[in-house]
């Protein structure tokens, strides 16, 4: 299996309860993405990674029933889930695709979009490079790419995490992990990638979001996203020991952890 199968699958796994644990992050991401991304009324969007649709309905919502949204995603279960938020908000002009970015040209022959977005998803692409040039031809003259990043973690959740990957040692390695393929982790990284997959006029804005869990959670936290992968380890038959194990060793009943998300938007 490789690693874009891999996480497709992860991903597909987590879909049920991604973002659905009582710690919201991903949606209010995702709304900052589409105002920075600022679709317009009957335009074409392109929503690569779509996951569970947080970005593609409020770009759907912008566009307006004269324009177009395409959600893209790799994992079966997230294409599903955003299927259902677009029938849910009867959104007529949005539809969702199974399939791979770094193949977005190949998936939609012909087709032009005004704006694509990448929200939270190009450090898990074996080949982001790709990713972008294959997205950056999908975008008519003028148009943007906007995408987004999880730059950096508080000292708070830095803490945090030191305390799962303590706590969950007996039972998964690197259990306070997240599997990114490429870190992408300074500006000049990332403005550097979307330069060289032919965007100009790049820019870019930190903006941090602050991110509420309680004791509680975290386990189901954990597994609601992209770190379930070293939580997958665990045998079924020891998921409550490990998850009283990780609460037990926790020294508070709540977190408040400041999350960086790195905004960069580029012009064709």
């Amino acid at each position: 299996m490789d690693a874009k199968e891999y996480m497709a699958g992860v991903f597909d796994r987590a879909s049920g309860t991604y973002e659905q644990v009582g710690v919201p992050f991903f949606a209010p991401v995702a709304e900052e993405l589409v105002r920075r991304a600022a679709p317009g009324p009957g335009d074409h969007v392109l929503d690569a990674g779509c996951g569970t649709g947080a970005s593609l309905v409020p770009a759907a919502q912008a566009v307006g029933p004269t324009g177009r949204v395409v959600g893209l995603d790799l994992a079966p279960g997230m294409v599903a889930t955003t299927a259902a938020a677009i029938e849910r908000h009867g959104l007529s002009q949005a539809t969702v695709l199974l399939g791979d970015a770094e193949r977005a040209e190949e998936l939609l022959p012909g087709e032009r979009f005004d704006v694509v977005l990448a929200g939270m998803m190009l450090y898990f692409l074996p080949d982001p490079s790709a990713a972008v040039r294959s997205m950056t031809g999908l975008l008519r003259p003028g148009g943007r790419l906007a995408a987004s990043l999880l730059a950096r973690s508080s000292p708070a959740e830095a803490e945090l995490l030191g305390l799962v990957e303590q706590a969950l040692r007996p039972y998964a390695s690197e259990a306070g992990s997240a599997p990114f393929t490429h870190k992408l982790g300074t500006p000049e990284e990332l403005v550097g990638l979307l330069e060289q997959g032919g965007l100009s006029g790049v820019r870019w804005a930190d903006v941090v979001f602050e991110v509420v869990i309680e004791a509680g959670q975290v386990w189901d936290w954990l597994w609601s996203a992209a770190r379930r992968a070293a939580l997958e380890t665990i045998p079924e038959s020891l998921h409550a020991e490990a998850r009283a194990a990780l609460e037990a060793s926790l020294p508070q009943d709540r977190f408040v952890l400041a999350r960086t998300v790195r905004y960069a938007t580029g012009q064709a």
